[in-house]
């Protein structure tokens, strides 16, 4: 109880209940979690059924590329539509689906069909995600919320691995089984999300096109997503062979990608504050410009300790670009295109994975070096280009406050 006055006064008992996001990225810590556990089992999986390397490629790149090339189309659908129905759908879909994985029968080529159709409600899934987390924020919270999103991410990374890992001891196809049951019990906090697109909405003109190739709110910060991924999933390829070369087995390995975990963990909130307060082309152009110095860095390093030492850097570095990048997508689309601006987003950012993952992860047999260089080269580039033209805030709600630079197109947005 509190006294104003002579009145005593109960607390606001809503500020108590868990609002909306809270209950939005819960559902995504138990997802992603779930989903996490399939990583290190997918080629003992695939292994199994006398699948060689190409087979393994196709296995786990496939859905990656499915997820790619998703993401715009199910923005533009999540837009007209509504959020819930991918939110929902999408994850009852991959449940289904990890019921014929997990069941493991039919010839290997079955199985494989079975997970691209994964890797497609997983990429329709995405955009509705972000969207909605946009639409629940405001442009004074919202890179906190992209942060949060991030270390529920980084909690699945963390957790996901081990559980798969302790269920592939009783059997392989079972990672298949807990990611379905974790997808699915997901949707349990997501069902009380509530809609965010209004049926009453009045949309925008239909001849009107969403150039987003224009809007340096949502390209900029696109291409930076791109250059990040390219780095990710070249260390997914590269950073077993380099500590493996150095003479580290596997636990040390497993251990080294927990630590890098932790800071992303323990800063998320303070630095989606920092997003929320500062010019973001000051902060994301200098976070880049470090990770791309820890990237060249690497090959130049033997002993583990300072390895560590280097990559906590780099975790500090990492934990604020993108939730700033996203949000600065979220700033800048208009409220009935959120979904397919979240799309493009995804887009760059999924075509990076790929990228890193089969071109920079494919060079590392021709020279340690070189794709710890490329990233590096690929992040620097992405940090001029930001310093440059990354906008730093736009405020869809007064349109006639809006910066022209920020959006370059004519035709004005109704909602």
């Amino acid at each position: 109880m509190r006294r104003h006055g002579d009145a005593v006064t109960a607390p606001d008992a809503s500020k108590r209940r868990p609002g909306p996001v809270f209950w939005l990225l819960s559902g995504q810590v138990v997802m992603f979690t779930g989903i996490a556990a399939i990583f290190p089992i997918a080629p003992l999986y695939v292994a199994a059924h006398g699948g060689g390397p190409i087979v393994i490629a196709l296995f786990i790149a496939g859905p990656l590329l499915a997820n790619t090339l998703v993401q715009v189309p199910a923005g533009r659908l999540c837009d007209r539509i509504g959020r819930r129905p991918l939110l929902i759908g999408a994850r009852i879909a991959f449940g289904l689906l990890s019921i014929g994985l997990f069941i493991d029968a039919g010839p290997l080529w079955l199985l494989t069909v079975l997970r691209l159709l994964q890797g497609l409600t997983s990429g329709a899934y995405v955009p509705a995600l972000r969207a909605a987390l946009t639409d629940l924020s405001d442009e004074a919270t919202r890179g906190r919320r992209f942060a949060q999103l991030q270390a529920c991410e980084m909690v699945g990374l963390l957790v996901g691995p081990l559980l798969g890992g302790s269920v592939a001891l009783w059997r392989l196809s079972g990672v298949f089984g807990v990611a379905g049951l974790a997808v699915l019990a997901g949707i349990a906090p997501m069902i009380r999300v509530p809609e965010t697109v209004s049926r009453g909405r009045v949309r925008a003109d239909p001849a009107r096109r969403f150039a987003w190739w224009r809007i340096r709110g949502v390209i900029v910060p696109s291409l930076a997503l791109a250059a990040l991924g390219t780095v990710f999933s070249m260390y997914d390829v590269v950073w077993p062979q380099y500590l493996s070369a150095r003479g580290y087995g596997p636990f040390l390995i497993g251990l080294s990608i927990s630590i890098f975990a932790v800071p992303i963990l323990l800063l998320a909130q303070p630095a989606g504050r920092l997003a929320d307060r500062v010019q973001r082309r000051l902060l994301v152009a200098p976070a880049l410009l470090i990770v791309a110095a820890t990237a060249a860095t690497y090959p130049f390093l033997r002993d583990l300790s300072i390895i560590l030492a280097v990559g906590t850097v780099e975790a500090i570095a990492v934990v604020a670009i993108e939730p700033s990048l996203f949000a600065v997508i979220g700033d800048t689309a208009p409220a009935d295109m959120r979904g397919r601006a979240m799309g493009v987003g995804g887009l760059f950012e999924a075509a990076g994975l790929t990228f890193g993952a089969a071109g920079l992860g494919s060079l590392y047999g021709a020279g340690e070096g070189l794709p710890f260089w490329g990233g590096s080269a690929a992040l620097a580039a992405a940090a001029a280009l930001c310093l440059v033209a990354l906008p730093s805030r736009v405020l869809w709600a007064a349109p006639a406050a809006l910066s022209p630079e920020a959006f370059p197109v004519r035709e004005k947005e109704v909602v």
